[in-house]
This record gives C-alpha cells, sequence and structure tokens, in this order.
C-alpha cells in the first residue's frame, strides 16, 4: 500500500500566532471538507482543495464540526460558547450556546439530532424542537458517537469515563476508566456480531467496548497519546492519529498496519471521505491535507493453487481445480506473498514465515509453520523455492537459506521488474 498527497493548505499566521486545526469533518456525500481553524470555519472543494468559503461566525477558537448525514446543515461550535449552524451552502441560519467551551459535535446518523459537549454537560437538539434539552456531567467531555443505528451516544470524558446514554440522553451504560477518553468510535459495519466502540485513552492506550460495557479483548499499548481515531471502508479498518504526529492505518482490532502519514507536529484529527480510499488530516500548526490511499494486490500463483492476501493481514490460499479455499490469519500486516510446489512464504514487516503442506496430496490445504526468517528485510518482489527465499529490491537480488543466513547477492546494471 502506497499514500499520495492529494492536496495540502495550511492556515496563515495571525497576529504571530499559527493557528489549530482541531476538527474535520466530511459532507456525506464526500463532495466538501469542512475544517475548523483557529476562530474560522473552513470549507473546501473535497477534490482539489480550493477554499469555497471562510465563516467569521465565532469570536474564538473553533473546537469542533460536524456534518449533518442528509448533507443540508453542518454545525460548528468553540471556545465562545457557541454552536452555529449553517446550511451546506454556508450560510448560517441558527445560533444557542451552553456556559462552556462547546468541546465536541455529533450528528445523529439516522436522525437531524445534534449532540453538543461542553465541560458541564451536554445538549441534545433537533430543528423541530424550540429549545435544547440539557443534560449534566460529572466530568469535561471530550469525544462523542452515536452508533450507525442513532440509538445510543457514547461520551468520552477527561476523568476516564465512558457514558452510553439512549437518544433522550439517559445514561444506560457506565465504563470507567482511569484517563481522559480523548477519542471514540463505533464499528459502522453491520456484519458485526455486536455495536464495538474503539476507545482512545491518554494513558497511550486503545480499548473495545460491547454496547452492555463488557470489554472486548486486552488493552492495546500505542505509545503515544491517540487525538483522533476513526473507522474506514465500512469498519475493516482503522485510522489513528495524535502526539507521535503520524496517521497509522490499522485493522479494526488495532494492529498497525502501516504509516499512512508523518507530520512535523502532533495530530488532531483525521476523517476517512465516505464510500473512497482517501483521509484528511488536520494538525497542530493549522496544515490540512488530504490523502489517497493505494491497496495493491498482493498475491502468488504456482500452477494450481492461487494465494492472496486479505484484510491486509490474512492469507487466502485457492485450489483452481477443487475450488477449496484455506484462510492464513497472519495477525500483522502482509507485505508480500509467494508460492512454489508445497511452499508458501509470506513477509510480514519483521520476518518472513514459510508454510508447507501438511500431505504430500495434489489436492491438500492443510499448511503448517515450516520456519520462521527471523528478520526485516525489503524488497520489491519475493520468491520461495524449495530451500530459499529471493528478495529483489531495485537492482539488487538477495539469496537467503530457510535458516535467515544471505548465500548469495547480486547486482544488476538496470533495475529489476520481475522475477519467477
Amino acid at each position: 500500500m502506497r499514500t499520495v498527497v492529494v492536496w495540502s493548505d495550511k492556515a496563515p499566521e495571525r497576529d504571530g500566532v499559527r493557528p489549530v486545526c482541531y476538527d474535520i469533518a466530511f459532507k456525506p456525500d464526500g463532495s466538501q471538507l469542512i475544517a475548523g481553524v483557529g476562530n474560522r470555519v473552513l470549507v473546501y472543494d473535497a477534490g482539489d482543495g480550493d477554499l469555497l468559503h471562510t465563516l467569521r461566525g465565532h469570536k474564538d477558537t473553533v473546537y469542533c464540526v460536524a456534518y449533518a448525514r442528509d448533507g443540508k446543515r453542518f454545525a460548528s461550535g468553540g471556545a465562545d460558547k457557541t454552536i452555529i449552524i449553517w446550511t451546506s451552502k454556508a450560510e448560517g441560519i441558527l445560533k444557542y450556546s451552553h456556559n462552556d467551551s462547546i468541546v465536541s459535535l455529533a450528528y445523529n446518523p439516522v436522525t437531524q439530532q445534534l449532540s453538543s459537549a461542553t465541560a458541564s454537560d451536554f445538549g441534545l437538539w433537533s430543528p423541530e424542537q424550540k429549545s435544547v434539552a440539557k443534560h449534566k456531567v460529572s466530568s469535561k467531555v471530550l469525544c462523542q458517537a452515536w452508533t450507525s443505528d442513532g440509538q445510543y451516544l457514547a461520551l468520552g470524558q477527561y476523568n476516564g469515563h465512558i457514558s452510553i446514554r439512549d437518544k433522550a440522553g439517559v445514561e444506560k451504560v457506565l465504563i470507567e476508566r482511569t484517563a481522559p477518553i480523548w477519542t471514540i468510535a463505533w464499528n459502522p459495519s453491520p456484519d458485526e456480531p455486536y455495536d464495538m466502540l474503539a476507545v482512545g485513552s491518554w494513558d497511550g492506550m486503545l480499548s473495545y467496548y460491547q454496547l452492555s460495557g463488557v470489554q472486548i479483548g486486552k488493552d492495546k499499548e500505542l505509545g503515544y497519546d491517540p487525538c483522533t481515531l476513526s473507522f474506514f471502508s465500512n469498519g475493516e479498518y482503522l485510522c489513528m492519529g495524535g502526539s507521535d504526529r503520524k496517521v497509522a492505518l490499522c485493522t479494526k482490532e488495532g494492529t498497525r498496519l502501516t504509516t499512512i502519514a508523518e507530520r512535523e507536529n502532533w495530530v488532531w484529527c483525521g476523517c476517512p471521505r465516505p464510500k473512497q480510499n482517501f483521509i484528511a488530516v488536520g494538525c497542530e500548526d493549522g496544515t490540512i491535507a488530504l490523502y489517497q490511499l493505494m491497496f495493491a494486490t498482493v498475491h502468488g500463483l504456482y500452477q494450481d493453487r492461487y494465494a492472496y492476501r486479505d484484510f491486509m493481514t490474512d492469507v487466502i490460499i485457492q485450489h483452481l481445480i477443487t475450488e477449496q479455499k484455506v484462510r492464513i490469519k497472519c495477525r500483522d500486516y502482509v507485505k508480500k506473498i509467494a508460492v512454489y510446489k508445497d511452499r508458501l512464504a509470506v513477509q510480514l514487516p519483521d520476518r518472513v514465515i514459510i508454510y508447507e503442506l501438511a500431505n504430500n496430496d495434489a489436492y491438500d490445504m492443510h499448511y503448517r509453520v515450516s520456519t520462521k526468517i527471523q528478520k526485516k528485510l525489503d524488497c520489491n518482489l519475493l520468491v520461495v523455492t524449495s530451500r530459499h527465499v529471493i528478495l529483489c529490491l531495485e537492482r539488487k537480488l538477495q539469496l537467503y537459506a530457510f535458516d535467515g543466513v544471505k548465500e548469495r547477492e547480486w547486482v544488476l546494471e538496470s533495475v529489476i521488474r520481475y522475477i519467477k
């Protein structure tokens, strides 16, 4: 997989201060990107990065933006304690306020209900209501997310609590952790057996919970404080960023696959473009950038056996005559695959695993681990033989035995495009 910067913009300094981009959101059809930068709301053409509108309705820093599911309205809120509802044509049509700074906004994905959160309460508003229904909270709300059916709202709080509310604002479940809950997201996939909430907390941890409050698996140590996480490609992957100044693509379970982007400052927000392989990123220095993710086909073929990568971490081997398939779960980023006779080589970030058929049968599909080469190897092409693996990198060919010893190396005059 590789990434390409489609466009990038950086807000200019004002009075010697560089405005921060704290939040971004796409219009549901993917045509517009809105961003809260400094005390302004910027509206971009998502395709080419043209700045369509600069909205100056706020008197202080804008902390959050959100787009309604029908694409007709978006909202912004910030340190001036005010929420502004805008039309998709960037016309301000409504204002309302809280007693504290607006830290987070989230539109219900089914109705027009908008949730707004502050240090002391959160409010629920919809166009048919004359007033905002406000509910007190025990600690500052830092983030929030609706379930895909719009029935429940999760609130991440500074004291480490995650409060799950119904759409009327009544608390149904309370999850207690110890560090500030900075970013949360529900997996939108309808294929999941239960609603799954991903939680990024400022003790450098990633955790998962069911709607009932039961934790799924163990905490995953990230090594940095996450500021943003969002599910990508209909819940197949997870994008994360934060104090490490990077945006990472992970499996939906949180296994890191690859780095999408490296920035010069903290990554405060990231948002996938709906139904497309793009992700927008907002940073501490006011930079907004759109990246395109290009997923390459990783596969190998030998006679009647075809192996290919699935979900970036699995390998599926298919027998082309019997049409039998077997899945090998590597639980790590699969970089390259090679097949030869009864051998299967799978390159992962820090090792190459060699599998062999369990039985000497033309139709056998049971693979077992034969050996592992515990080395981080770079290559453009990979070939496996009966006793070796051959790696190609630009003009260089390297021959490794299965015990990890490099036996031969050739450097050619031109770049190698194909080996078989």
